[in-house]
């Protein structure tokens, strides 16, 4: 009920870049590992609007990091954080 009487009046910082890496269960830690897991070469915060579905809101910023060879989930966070 508090998202859909605060629909697009709330924001979120998720520690990856949307649409990727998003969803139920993708907070925090999970969501390095899963970056990680996929090989991908880049990551990032997104910062969005909260609806009542997770991580689906309209996307306001992005900030790009890279993931390089040997970067383990910590390495990832600690580089999405310094963006945030």
């Amino acid at each position: 009920q508090l998202c859909r009487a605060y629909e697009d009046k709330m924001l979120n910082v998720h520690p990856a870049l949307l649409p990727a890496f998003g969803g139920k269960g993708m907070h925090g830690h999970h969501v390095h590992e899963a970056v990680v897991a996929s090989g991908v070469r880049f990551s990032g915060p997104t910062v969005h609007f909260v609806n009542e579905e997770f991580d689906k809101g309209k996307i306001v910023a992005q900030r790009h990091v890279d993931v390089k060879p040997g970067m383990d989930a910590d390495d990832v966070a600690a580089s999405v954080l310094a963006e945030e």
